[in-house]
C-alpha cells in the first residue's frame, strides 16, 4: 500500500474519532492502546497492524471493510 493509503486511512479515522466528540486520549484509552501511537496513525506516519485497526473499528463502531471502504470514497 502506498503512504498515500495510510494518510487517508489516517485522516478517516480522525474524522471519526471527532465525529464521536472524543480525545485522542479516551479514543485510545477506549481502544486500549496509546494515544501518541493513535495519532501517528492518524497522520499517516506509522502502518497500523489488523489487530490495531480493529480496536479502533471496534470503538467507532464499524467493521473493517466499512472503514477501508470510507478510504477509497
Amino acid at each position: 500500500m502506498s503512504s498515500n493509503f495510510y494518510k487517508k486511512l489516517g485522516e478517516k479515522i480522525k474524522l471519526l474519532r471527532n465525529n464521536l466528540n472524543l480525545s485522542r486520549e479516551k479514543f485510545a484509552e477506549l481502544a486500549d492502546m496509546n494515544a501518541y501511537y493513535l495519532g501517528e496513525i492518524e497522520r499517516g506516519e506509522k502502518k497500523a497492524s489488523i489487530d490495531t485497526l480493529m480496536k479502533i473499528c471496534k470503538v467507532l463502531k464499524i467493521n473493517l471493510n466499512e472503514l477501508i471502504n470510507l478510504v477509497f470514497n
